[in-house]
This record gives structure tokens, C-alpha cells and sequence, in this order.
């Protein structure tokens, strides 16, 4: 596992406007690239940083355990009342929100998230949650097949492909990541540089992880346990959470 190092660190500090003896919040902390950075452009600050993946939280807790004002958190933003509540914090000055997965994730086979990587049908941030790639694959039903891809994946008449796995999953299950984008790639015309299983891959972690309703009620309850004049910060990557955090 690798630090991850942030593009756009330069803007997240800037916008989130540090202030001396401040409180703030990576709520997507990962491999520590934008926490690392806060803790050394902030004077006296507080940082708490948060993130699903136990592996990133292990990594992250050694990374930067030489910022005694920093403490990693083994949560999602969507709980961040319960976080605060805990840690007797009432308010915050601000919070910052890196949407999507990392390079460690994609790279690492055994959690399903890579198209190109060998692995099993996985794709969870948490895995303390059961829901997987797999499961939706091999047990979900026609509707919900569709309607996944065609509003996550904003892929154009999914049927076929859909009919296509639930003909062949009658006999053999769908185990791996190669397996499933070989099965797509049969299906759907290449366009450009993009692989067919592409939208297919990013329906299926959306739905995995509930990313939608999580980001929503994140956005919310984020608001909430901002101080007067705090500051939300969101990068976001694709449509459908651009779209969520601009309304």
C-alpha cells in the first residue's frame, strides 16, 4: 500500500480557509494524501479522518501517528453525527469529502473493484457489509439488473446484457472480475479507449455501496455540524455525484 498523493491539495486548503486552533474532518481519509497535507498547513488544528476501508484506517492510523492531532476513524461521512457525538464535538469548521475509490483499492485484486485485475466479484468499501458484486450479479433480478446499470452505470439499453448474464448465470455463476468483463465485452461495442465493462463496473460499486443515499444523507448531516462560516469541500468525479452535490 502507497500514500496517495493528492492533485488538487493545493485547492482543498485553500477552500476549506484553515483557521488557527481549528476543528476539520477528512471524511474520506483513505491513504492519508489530503490529511497529511491539512495536519501541515494547519496551525493548532484538530483532525479527524474517516473512511470505510479498514485496511486504509490501519495504513493511515501508522502513516501519520506522528500528528498527535490526528485520529483516524473506522466510519463513513454518512455517520458523522454518531462520530461526533462520540468524540463530545458539537460543531466543526470544516469538512472535506474526496468522492470515489483509490488507486490502492483498484490495484489490490481481492476487493473486485478492477475490470482489468483478477478477483473475486466484490467491490465493497466496508467489508463488514454482506452486499456484493457477486450477489447482485448472480441473484438479482432482471428489473433491478437494469435499472442499476441504466441509472449508475447511465448505460443505453441494458437489457441484452442483462438477459445475457441471467441466461448464462442459470448454469455457471459469475466468480470473477475477469470472467464477468470478458462475458460484457462480448455484448457491447468497444467505444474509443473505453473498455465495454467500464459503466457496467461503476453501476455495480454504486450499488454495492449504497453510494447515492450515502452521499446525500452525508451532504446533509454535514451541513448540520458545520460552525457558522464553515466550510464543505467535495471533488467529485462522474455525473451522478455532481449532480448530488450541486442540489
Amino acid at each position: 500500500m502507497v500514500e496517495h498523493y493528492p492533485v488538487m491539495k493545493e485547492y482543498v486548503v485553500r477552500y476549506l480557509n484553515l483557521k488557527d486552533g481549528g476543528i476539520y474532518i477528512d471524511a474520506t481519509c483513505g491513504y492519508g494524501g489530503h490529511s497529511r497535507y491539512i495536519l501541515e498547513r494547519g496551525s493548532n488544528i484538530l483532525l479527524y479522518g474517516l473512511d470505510k476501508d479498514e485496511d486504509a484506517i490501519r495504513y493511515v492510523s501508522q502513516a501519520l501517528a506522528n500528528f498527535k492531532n490526528f485520529k483516524a476513524i473506522h466510519s463513513g461521512y454518512e455517520d458523522i453525527d454518531r462520530v461526533l457525538e462520540k468524540e463530545g464535538i458539537e460543531k466543526v469548521d470544516g469538512i472535506l469529502m474526496d468522492l470515489g475509490f483509490s488507486s490502492n483499492q483498484v490495484k489490490d485484486g481481492e476487493r473486485g473493484f478492477s475490470f482489468q485485475i483478477e478477483g473475486p466479484l466484490d467491490m465493497r468499501y466496508d467489508r463488514r457489509n454482506e452486499l456484493t458484486a457477486g450477489e447482485i450479479i448472480n441473484r438479482w433480478s432482471r428489473k433491478d439488473m437494469i435499472w442499476v446499470f441504466e441509472n449508475y452505470g447511465e448505460v443505453k439499453r441494458a437489457t441484452k446484457i442483462v438477459d445475457a448474464i441471467i441466461e448464462r448465470r442459470k448454469n455457471k455463476r459469475f466468480e470473477t472480475t475477469i470472467e464477468l468483463a470478458d462475458f460484457i465485452a462480448k455484448y457491447c461495442i468497444r467505444q474509443g479507449k473505453i473498455h465495454p465493462a467500464t459503466k457496467f463496473f461503476m453501476a455495480l460499486r454504486i450499488a454495492v455501496n449504497n453510494e447515492v443515499e450515502v452521499l446525500k444523507e452525508g451532504l446533509k448531516k454535514a451541513v448540520l455540524f458545520l460552525k457558522t462560516n464553515g466550510r464543505l469541500v467535495v471533488i467529485s468525479f462522474h455525473s451522478i455525484e455532481d449532480r448530488i452535490v450541486k442540489h
